[in-house]
């Protein structure tokens, strides 16, 4: 907990999200400043690149309040999120130290690093899946619904409730397997029409963002045949056809299905959305604690053997995708304990490598 929470907390200007939190961060008023306080809260500011959610307003006041410096927006977002992960791996992991390395290699470094307001949604649901576990409607919509405040994407927690704990049948998840890897590997298009379609229903800037998506290569290219889509596919038929193994550490039936159908979400949003490189990535993300917690457990099942071949393949895998992932000039770590960031320098670069943030080698 004390080497997550020092690495992330008091990291420099890491990857791109400092650009829009910075100046917000610096806008944002004071208690004592009432006047101010009601301006944030009420006013559009067309400046941001993206619409600011109450609760995370909230927080940005509350911290302003003690300190001007930024770097407290990240030491704050980072103890809340390592809290909540100890809360998560200790409840549900059988090897905690284990599913902590899974967070780091699936999603969890960008998550910390990258997804300030969308972290604080995707823990907070996390935290609430005792709560469909117990059949417990209200404290779980409470939960989601302070998730809400904080990132819009915790709508798509909202539904879960009703059928997270049940168990799919086999022949509806190798079917939609099956589909999706056609619709993958076809590349064949079925969002883009009904995106068009609904942009012509709402006309005005609805149907020129549709068009815009629709034709960038940016937005709407799929991955291809890659590392990723050979991980997910390969993750998604060893856990399936484990099943039964992993519900004998597990031991409780709700708690199997809801990890198990995470995992089936995560699967078959990225097989189709495809077509739309940007939804898979801002989608997949939110259901990425499958990996988290369903490997360790598959490692639990597994001989003594197969657990030393587990171990280095998992290795050599996590390190190419570390690699892959991170080396890149905005992702050059820098640390506020011994090291001095310059905001200056962050943008310099920012601006340099724009081309290349916006159009990364999937």
């Amino acid at each position: 907990m004390l080497i997550f929470f020092v690495f992330f907390g008091f990291r420099g200007y890491l990857d791109t999200d400092f650009a829009v939190y910075y100046p917000l961060y610096e806008t944002a008023p004071t208690l004592s400043d009432t006047r101010g306080v009601t301006q944030f809260f009420s006013s559009v500011n067309e400046d941001y690149l993206l619409k600011v959610e109450p609760g995370f307003k909230v927080i940005l006041i509350l911290l302003k309040s003690i300190s001007s410096d930024y770097f407290l927006l990240q030491i704050v977002s980072s103890l809340i999120d390592v809290l909540l992960l100890n809360y998560f791996f200790r409840k549900y992991s059988p090897q905690y130290i284990l599913g902590f390395i899974m967070f780091f290699i699936f999603s969890g470094l960008v998550i910390e690093i990258n997804l300030l307001r969308n972290s604080k949604a995707i823990f907070l649901f996390i935290y609430s899946l005792k709560y469909i576990k117990e059949r417990n409607a209200a404290k779980y919509f409470i939960c989601n619904g302070i998730g809400l405040l904080f990132h819009s994407s915790a709508i798509f927690y909202f539904p879960l409730y009703f059928f997270l704990h049940k168990k799919f049948l086999p022949a509806f998840v190798w079917g939609a397997f099956i589909l999706g890897n056609i619709l993958y590997l076809g590349q064949i298009k079925f969002i883009t029409p009904i995106v068009l379609a609904l942009g012509k229903l709402f006309g005005g800037f609805y149907s020129i963002m549709a068009e815009a998506y629709s034709k960038s290569s940016l937005y709407s290219s799929g991955y291809g045949i890659t590392i990723g889509y050979l991980e997910k596919v390969l993750t998604f038929i060893i856990f399936y056809t484990s099943y039964d193994k992993i519900g004998n550490y597990i031991k409780d039936e709700k708690l199997l299905n809801i990890f198990f159908n995470l995992l089936f979400l995560f699967t078959m949003t990225y097989l189709f959305l495809s077509e739309y490189s940007v939804l898979i990535d801002r989608m997949t993300t939110l259901f990425a604690v499958s990996y988290w917690i369903l490997y360790p457990y598959f490692y639990a099942t597994l001989s003594r053997v197969f657990k030393m071949t587990f171990t280095f393949v998992l290795l050599l895998f996590g390190v190419l995708k570390m690699y892959k992932s991170n080396n890149f000039i905005i992702r050059n770590y820098e640390n506020i304990l011994w090291d001095k960031p310059s905001i200056s320098r962050a943008y310099y670069i920012f601006n340099k490598h724009m081309d290349k943030i916006l159009n990364p080698k999937k």
